[in-house]
């Protein structure tokens, strides 16, 4: 019956999830919280970027030709993953402070 169906449909959504977040935690676990993965929310102003950059990347052009794919005329966003990776952050850290005199309070603005 139809509301079989949508228990089971539920029920998968559900499974599916929570395996999602299971492998992302182990992600974090494995790597000793070194590497860590945040969820966006369209409030988030990085999120917005992110939603930005995309939008302006596609051309709609560039699927035009691909037989037996239906006409992809957008994209749509639904979800941005922010990647927090400590190691490339502080090598980042170590580049900059190698380049810029950090002694400098306004050295932001000479980047």
């Amino acid at each position: 019956s139809a509301v079989e169906r949508a228990y089971e449909d539920c029920t998968s959504t559900v499974y599916d999830l929570a395996d999602m977040y299971v492998r992302r935690m182990m992600v974090e676990l494995e790597t000793g919280g070194n590497i860590r993965l945040e969820d966006g929310k369209p409030s988030d102003l990085w999120h917005s970027s992110c939603v930005d950059l995309i939008s302006s990347r596609f051309f709609p052009a560039d699927f035009a030709g691909i037989p037996g794919v239906p006409k992809i005329t957008g994209v749509r966003v639904t979800r941005v993953t922010r990647i927090h990776n400590r190691h490339l952050r502080n090598r980042f850290e170590q580049r900059l402070e190698a380049l810029v005199d950090m002694s400098d309070p306004a050295y932001k603005r000479s980047l």
